[in-house]
C-alpha cells in the first residue's frame, strides 16, 4: 500500500470528510484530494499537519512517512521523552519487591543490583550482608561458584546466553584477548572458579554468535530448588530506565509446580 493510500485509509476509518481534515490541517480541499490520490507529495512539514490533524497513531505514521521518503519522527513523540516516564532506581526496586516470583534488577553489564526475597531464599543468599563487591554480584562472576552453577540444571544452556551478551554488547563487543577493564575483572573472578564450569563458557565463546541488542529478551533456566523438586523458570528481560541502564529480570514459573514452588519461597517456608 502506498503513502497516500494509507492516508486516505487514516481518514476514512475515523470517518472524517477530506472538507475536515483540510480544516484541521489548515490546508486546501484541493490539496487534501491531491495528497489522497498520490498527484501531489506533500513537503514534509505539510505531511506533518495532516498526520498531526489525523492524530495517526505511530506505527501507521512511521509507514506513511517513510514510504513518502522522509525520516519517522516517531522518537520525538514517544512517551520516554516525557519525565517520570523512566523508573527511578527506587519506583524499579519496590517494581521488583511487589512481583510474586523471583525478579532481580540488573545493570547494563549483568551485576544485580536488588533481588526480591523470593529470588534470594531461591538462590539461598542474603544480599544484605553477602557479595557487597558489585564484581561479586555479577551473574558472570557468580556463574563459574558451585555454590549456584550446581543448582542451575541447564547451565550449558544459560552460560551462551551471557557468552553472547558480551559478544554483542551495545557499549562495544568483548574480546577474551583484549577485555575492557571492567569485564577483566569481571572476567577474572569466573575464571577462578571451579573448572567444570569454566569449560562452557569457553567452547560456548568459540561457537557462539554475538547477541544483537534487543529491547526485551528472555532465557530458561531450570532450578534445583534444594529440597528434591525442580523449577522451571521463563526469565523475560525489560528495560526498566534505559538512560541508567536498568533492566529487569523476571524469572516467570511456567507450571504449576514451579508456581507453587514459588509461593512457599514468598511464604517463607
Amino acid at each position: 500500500m502506498t503513502w497516500f493510500e494509507r492516508l486516505a485509509l487514516a481518514r476514512r476509518r475515523l470517518g472524517m470528510t477530506q472538507a475536515e481534515l483540510a480544516d484541521r490541517a489548515h490546508v486546501s480541499l484541493p490539496t487534501v484530494k491531491a495528497y489522497e490520490t498520490g498527484r501531489r507529495r506533500p513537503s514534509h512539514p505539510y505531511l506533518i499537519a495532516v498526520l498531526d490533524a489525523l492524530h495517526v497513531d505511530r506505527h501507521d505514521r512511521n509507514q506513511i512517512l517513510t514510504l513518502a521518503g522522509y525520516a519517522s519522527d516517531a522518537f520525538d513523540l514517544g512517551p520516554w521523552r516525557l519525565p517520570g516516564f523512566m523508573l527511578a532506581p527506587g519506583e524499579a526496586i519496590a517494581e521488583v519487591d511487589a512481583l510474586p516470583w523471583p525478579a532481580f534488577l540488573a545493570n547494563e553489564t549483568m551485576t544485580v543490583l536488588h533481588a526480591n526475597t523470593i529470588a534470594q531464599r531461591l538462590w539461598g543468599v542474603d544480599l544484605d550482608s553477602e557479595f557487597q563487591d558489585p564484581i561479586d554480584r555479577n551473574l558472570l562472576s557468580v556463574a563459574s561458584n558451585p555454590r549456584f552453577a550446581r543448582r542451575c540444571l541447564n547451565y550449558r544452556d544459560v552460560v551462551p546466553v551471557f557468552v553472547s551478551i558480551w559478544k554483542g554488547h551495545h557499549r562495544g563487543a568483548e574480546a577474551l584477548e583484549s577485555p575492557n577493564p571492567l569485564f577483566g575483572a569481571i572476567l577474572q573472578r569466573f575464571l577462578a572458579g571451579e573448572p567444570e564450569f569454566v569449560t562452557p563458557f569457553v567452547e560456548a565463546w568459540q561457537n557462539v554468535e554475538p547477541r544483537t541488542p534487543k529491547i526485551r529478551w528472555r532465557y530458561p533456566v531450570v532450578w534445583d530448588a534444594g529440597d528434591g523438586s525442580v523449577i522451571r523458570f521463563e526469565c523475560v528481560v525489560n528495560p526498566a530506565s534505559e538512560p541508567d541502564g536498568l533492566a529487569f529480570n523476571d524469572w516467570i514459573p511456567v507450571d504449576a509446580a514451579s508456581a507453587a514452588v514459588c509461593e512457599r519461597l514468598r511464604a517463607g517456608a
